[in-house]
């Protein structure tokens, strides 16, 4: 099983339960060809780049998932012959990815745990963008 991450963007003309329609339909479609989903997020309704097939928005749909190699074949067919998707990308997720974006989560996760601790002690967290005044006799007097 390989870690895959499919982005695709559906027409704007869908209604809310279009669009989790087809996201669901995408779901299915990785879950019964012995793959599992990670993750499937709907991003919403984005203004394009550039004019595609006549349209200047669509809805960005992410699903990560885990499958067989050759179940990404079937997929980007479906998203072919599907009437409302009109850009999609697959993308396959090596090892070493996978390592570098675990090991970013955890650095942010130990990040958020000091910076509540701080919190929680009352101290104040020091902002390094913030420059530091430095003492001048009008100070003193």
């Amino acid at each position: 099983m390989r870690t895959y991450e499919a982005l695709y963007i559906c027409t704007p003309e869908l209604e809310e339960g279009d669009i989790q329609t087809v996201s669901q339909e995408v779901d299915n479609l990785v879950t019964s060809n012995g793959g599992s989903i990670v993750r499937s997020e709907i991003w919403g309704k984005r203004k394009l780049a550039y004019m595609v097939k006549k349209y200047s928005e669509g809805t960005y749909i992410l699903a990560r998932f885990q499958a067989p190699p050759d179940f990404v074949k079937k997929l980007e067919q479906w998203f072919k012959l599907s009437d409302s998707v009109f850009r999609y990308m697959v993308v396959h997720f090596d090892d070493h990815m996978l390592r570098i974006e675990a090991e970013q989560a955890r650095r942010k996760e130990e990040d958020l745990r000091k910076s509540a601790e701080a919190t929680a002690r009352g101290e104040e967290r020091e902002d390094s963008d913030r420059p530091r005044r430095a003492a001048s006799s009008y100070d003193r007097d």
